[in-house]
């Protein structure tokens, strides 16, 4: 089921659980059969779908360069959380050198792209309850901090803190509708 239709079960089942609505009981008519209503049906809502946690390291070098100099990216075997790593963003323009994992984000939801002006595209990141407490005390106290988030040895987005984020919610931006599905893609991928 897509997020459209995802969203639009919930509204239907959370606008019966809320309206208040009920069956009213009629008494039988000496004129009307009775008929026994049929049993009541629940709809099943789907599991969420697990995301893998998202890393994200400290930036301690960032650096322009060409597609032919980055390091190749790696799906299966991802580099060690406590090594250093050199990887590059999505567009292959600039390269990273990223400390340890300073930790991983569990994510509930990667929202679609969603246009923001002309040339911007913003995929929305919602966090599970313990990763946002700890994003939100993470911000507080590396405020100035240039962070990235990391899937595959790429960088998805690299920010820097400019105040605490205590929303649970993490907008990365980007500059094309290609990169942002590519973004999307990436930051959501399941578990």
């Amino acid at each position: 089921m897509g997020p459209a239709k995802k969203a639009t079960a919930s509204v239907v089942l959370l606008a019966a659980v809320t309206c208040g609505c009920h069956t009213t009981q009629h008494p039988a008519s000496s004129t009307t059969p009775t008929t026994k209503a049929p049993p009541a049906t629940t709809q099943s809502v789907p599991a969420p779908v697990n995301i893998q946690p998202l890393p994200v390291r400290k930036v301690q070098k960032s650096q322009p360069t060409s597609p032919d100099k980055c390091p190749a990216a790696n799906a299966t075997a991802p580099a060690a959380p406590d090594k250093v790593l050199a990887a590059c963003d999505l567009a292959r323009t600039t390269l990273y050198t990223l400390g340890p994992e300073a930790m991983r984000l569990g994510l509930t939801q990667v929202d679609p792209p969603k246009s923001l002006t002309a040339g911007f595209y913003e995929v929305l990141l919602t966090l599970d309850q313990p990763s946002a407490a700890a994003w939100a005390s993470f911000t507080a106290a590396n405020l100035h901090d240039h962070v990235a988030f990391i899937r595959d040895d790429l960088v998805l987005e690299a920010p820097l803190i400019e105040y605490p984020v205590a929303s649970g919610q993490i907008a990365l931006t980007t500059q094309t509708v290609q990169a942002a599905d590519q973004l999307a893609q990436l930051a959501g991928r399941p578990a």
